[in-house]
């Protein structure tokens, strides 16, 4: 039978291979298929494939078991493929048995999944019916908001780590663990699916079972990859109820006398001993004790969290498992020091009171991990200080940024605490003792600069900002207010600065974002429709139409409608219609697209046409007070009153509603 899997897993990996190939291809594609795509949906809203991926495994896995984690899974995959090497090379992987760290699982699944749905529908609202301030150190979660269709991508990639960092996971989750801790083990320890499986397969009505022709021979249990004891287990029960058991099938297939096989039967949660009087059969220590299960639970808990995010790379899954790994490592360090002989594998690392080059290599490897993670969630615990003081500032932008602000005393101390805080968890050429921070770190240090009064260091702050990753233009927007807010502070009743961002201060900003990342579509336009504002319509569409022209996955939906907008308003509606129709036949549930249409053949006299598209955007977006308004101006237009008054009525209920929810009226 591991013959029959391993084709399906190869499989797996050759179909994953050409769903890349079709995204790069193509420039969009499927979204990924991956089960912890799921977040996005519990959390935004954001119906995707892996969603329904996830969904359909957990469904599968109370009828049929854990067939999914067998047959299904990439990192099972992995996970075999070095068992299988290792034992060709000698090396029969021990599993670790413990009580408590198998439910290391559940925590992280119930994080990974549940946690803002927990946060959003069960304890902020028992905070406040309670009258108690929401603690600041819990980070706020926004209302659901429906769900909306995420099923076809552009940016595959987006939610995946970087490759360097995939391959490390892989190695990391998919071999590493199966070395220290026995097959399967990231199963066991660290995925975050299984803490789902798990449990819904205690329910499950399919079963691997056993008739009167086994002879307890064991080959069963030798087989097994899952740690299961599966003579024990059909010997006691009949049946394998260790929900541990993926349903590989290899025990059925070894089985001399063919007395085992897959069958519906009553679930594991529901069944008892064949012969309860009988004395249980005696089982396998486990490997800690109960106290040292305790610490070593503890002491996993806080290892995954100084990994998480380290150098801010690490991925979540990738920080379990080398906290499981490192866990595993300190426990065996604790049993070099405690007993005379030691061994991990196939390697002695203590024999006879004596430390054994292998020891000392355990040892070093132990140590490194060990100050790795230590460093790691130092640095973390400032980034997390800093955040909450940043959280307890509230001045509003408007205030911070005007031209007579002056910090209050005790806002001028909390940010200069958070910017130490955050200067601390820098890297080390920027007098920290971290690493290089990311753009949001900045952004966040700007911010608390800004809030102290140094509007030159928040600029320098934000600059930086940009020059580390491709920015959103709210950021710089947030520039261009900064340097607006440092021309108003300087300014003299001689010299006095203008009210609004001049023109020249935004273009050269947007000038300055495009000369770091010249493929970044946002500032053509912004420069396209300030050459507009200026009255250089050659500038304008030579910039818009540049943007129309990049490839798909690189600009946005938005940024080619505000292109075409841009030629309609320099007098080209044939160019911008063509673009337009080009959009609507490559985005047709877009109802941007759809309503952007609409205003063009308004404009140029095609009201039916006009009409249709802003009704389809209407259907799209039901929700959106100006689709049904615009609608409304058409119709009359169009002497269509049964439609404007059926348009008026929709805007003014949305508008009500949006009265009402924001007054907190029932």
């Amino acid at each position: 039978m591991s013959r029959w899997r391993a084709a399906v897993l190869i499989a797996i990996h050759l179909a994953i291979a050409a769903h890349i190939i079709q995204w790069l291809w193509t420039g969009s594609t499927i979204s990924p298929i991956e089960p912890s795509e799921a977040m996005y949906t519990i959390e935004l809203g954001k119906l995707n494939a892996g969603f329904v991926t996830f969904v359909v495994a957990l469904l599968s896995t109370v009828i049929f078991g854990r067939f999914f984690c067998g047959w299904a899974c990439h990192v099972v995959a992995l996970q075999d493929l070095c068992a299988h090497v290792m034992s060709k090379l000698g090396v029969r992987p021990k599993p670790w048995r413990t009580r408590l760290l198998p439910w290391w699982t559940a925590l992280i699944g119930f994080y990974m999944f549940l946690w803002p749905a927990f946060k959003r529908h069960l304890l902020f609202p028992v905070f406040e019916g309670l009258g108690i301030a929401r603690p600041i150190c819990l980070k706020d979660v926004a209302d659901f908001p429906g769900l909306s269709s995420h099923f076809v991508v552009t940016d595959f990639w987006a939610t995946f780590a970087p490759w360097p960092v995939a391959i490390a996971f892989l190695i990391v989750c998919g071999f590493a663990t199966v070395y220290f801790l026995g097959s399967k083990a990231f199963c066991t320890y660290a995925c975050p699916y299984g803490g789902f499986f798990a449990p819904l397969d205690r329910i499950s009505v399919g079963r691997i079972v056993v008739s009167d022709a086994c002879n307890n021979c064991g080959h069963c249990t030798a087989a097994c990859s899952s740690n299961v004891r599966v003579h024990q287990e059909i010997k006691e029960f009949g049946k394998i109820v260790d929900p541990g058991c993926m349903k590989c099938l290899d025990c059925v297939s070894v089985c001399p006398n063919d007395a085992l096989s897959f069958r519906f039967a009553a679930p594991a949660a529901f069944t008892g001993r064949t012969h309860p009087d009988a004395p249980a059969s005696p089982r396998p220590k486990y490997d800690l004790r109960l106290w040292e299960e305790i610490v070593l639970f503890a002491a996993g808990i806080a290892l995954f969290l100084g990994f998480r995010q380290m150098l801010n790379m690490i991925p979540l899954l990738m920080a379990a498992g080398l906290a499981i790994i490192t866990t595993f490592l300190v426990w065996s360090l604790w049993r070099m020091v405690r007993d005379p002989n030691v061994r991990i594998q196939n390697a002695q690392l203590r024999l006879r009171g004596v430390w054994k080059p292998s020891g000392f290599v355990f040892a070093s490897l132990t140590l490194v991990l060990v100050g790795a993670a230590t460093w790691s969630g130092v640095v973390r615990f400032q980034f997390w200080r800093a955040g909450l003081i940043d959280a307890g500032l509230e001045t509003p932008q408007s205030v911070v940024f005007s031209p007579e602000y002056k910090p209050s005393p005790f806002d001028r101390e909390e940010a200069g605490r958070a910017l130490r805080y955050y200067a601390m968890a820098d890297a080390p050429a920027k007098g920290g003792i971290g690493w290089e921070q990311g753009a949001s770190s900045s952004i966040r240090r700007a911010w608390l600069s800004a809030v102290a009064g140094d509007l030159k260091a928040a600029e320098e702050f934000m600059v930086r900002a940009i020059k580390t990753e491709q920015p959103a233009m709210s950021v710089v927007a947030d520039l261009v207010g900064l340097r607006h807010a440092r021309l108003l502070r300087a300014a003299t009743p001689g010299q006095p600065a203008p009210a609004q961002p001049p023109l020249e201060l935004i273009e050269a900003a947007q000038r300055e974002v495009l000369a770091l990342y010249p493929d970044y579509a946002e500032p053509k336009v912004a420069l396209a429709q300030i050459a507009m504002a200026k009255g250089d319509a050659p500038a304008a569409i030579a910039q818009a139409g540049e943007v129309l022209a990049s490839p798909d996955r690189t600009t946005t939906v938005l940024s080619r409608v505000a292109a075409a907008e841009v030629l309609m308003a320099c007098d080209k509606p044939d160019d911008a219609r063509k673009a337009l129709e080009s959009l609507r036949t490559l985005h047709p549930k877009d109802a941007l697209v759809h309503a952007s249409l609409g205003r063009l053949y308004y404009f140029t006299g095609r009201l039916p046409e006009a009409l249709s598209s802003l009704q389809r955007a209407t259907e799209i977006e039901p929700r959106s007070i100006h689709y049904w308004r615009a609608l409304e101006e058409l119709a009359v237009a169009a002497q269509q009153m049964d439609l404007a008054e059926r348009a008026r009525r929709e805007a003014e209920a949305l508008e009500n509603q949006i009265k009402t929810e924001s007054s907190g009226a029932p």
